[in-house]
């Protein structure tokens, strides 16, 4: 089994995306972020670049009010959420609806994006069982880490092939198994996308690297082990989401499976605790 990769360059990671159509940064995220950022910040201001764009500010309701966020009350406004959530976790929560609505092709992508939006959730929920990592940072991890695999779906005709054997290989790494048909991976678009987003650069770095096993390993770069809840806390919701929709163990799961239990320090039977747990909160979303 693979347990280590070099992680690409910033050179490299270009050359990764090259060709590849990556799309730009809605606007609607600067502005938000310029106005969350500024010491005078308007909360009515906020509610209504939001309430701009009224799919926005549905998609906002229907998230902040899931059980990812616990909120001891349903809101009903855009300006009743801003308090509430506070303005990072809105702010995930903009940049997560504009990446679905910004990624678009031939291909219908519903499937993905449903298991996506699960995988967010769930991770948020996890951050109140693992102390270490916010439930915004965690939440947008969760909906970003794969987004690559959205834009090579649209890309890449066989691309669906090359998941069925990247999911089915237990000897290379999953970005591998891309590179090796496609010249890209899922990976360093991620992270391409993100960084151009503007997004947190530790949700950046963690999407490049979470599929590189060697994070784990005690003399791991310090950058890269600040990720490992980021990428721990992805990998064990996306292990009980595929596990809800009924779908198989992949090889990536089983490859990062004793590492992602050794650092949240999860026993067998708290993962069995867990899993419970997350079917409940996904019966829900």
């Amino acid at each position: 089994m693979n347990t280590a990769m070099p992680t690409p360059a910033p050179t490299e990671i270009e050359r990764l995306v090259k060709g590849i159509g990556i799309p730009p940064r809605p606007e609607v995220l600067p502005r938000l972020q310029k106005e969350i950022d500024s010491p005078n910040m308007s909360l009515s201001v906020v509610g209504q670049i939001i309430n701009g764009d009224v799919a926005l500010a549905a998609s906002v309701m229907k998230v902040a009010n899931s059980p990812a966020f616990g909120l001891s009350r349903k809101v009903s406004t855009v300006q009743q959420a801003i308090p509430v959530l506070g303005s990072r976790v809105l702010s995930s929560l903009v940049a997560g609806f504009a990446l679905r609505s910004s990624i678009n092709g031939p291909v219908r992508l519903d499937r993905f994006w449903d298991s996506s939006i699960r995988v967010a959730q769930l991770a948020a929920r996890l951050t109140k069982e693992f102390r270490g990592v916010a439930a915004d940072h965690a939440y947008t991890f969760g909906l970003f880490h794969d987004c690559g695999i959205a834009v090579l779906l649209q890309r890449f005709p066989d691309y669906r092939d090359t998941l069925q054997l990247a999911n089915a290989d237990g000897d290379r790494s999953f970005t591998e198994v891309e590179e090796a048909r496609h010249a890209t991976h899922h990976a360093a678009i991620g992270c391409f996308l993100t960084r151009s987003w503007g997004l947190a650069e530790d949700i950046s770095r963690a999407t490049l690297i979470h599929h590189d096993l060697s994070i784990f390993a005690p003399d791991a770069e310090t950058e890269d082990a600040r990720c490992r809840s980021l990428i721990s806390l992805a990998a064990l919701s996306d292990c009980f989401v595929n596990a809800f929709m009924r779908m198989s163990e992949d090889a990536s799961w089983l490859q990062i499976r004793p590492h992602v239990l050794q650092h949240l320090n999860v026993d067998e039977s708290d993962f069995h605790d867990l899993r419970e747990m997350a079917f409940d909160l996904l019966e829900n979303v």
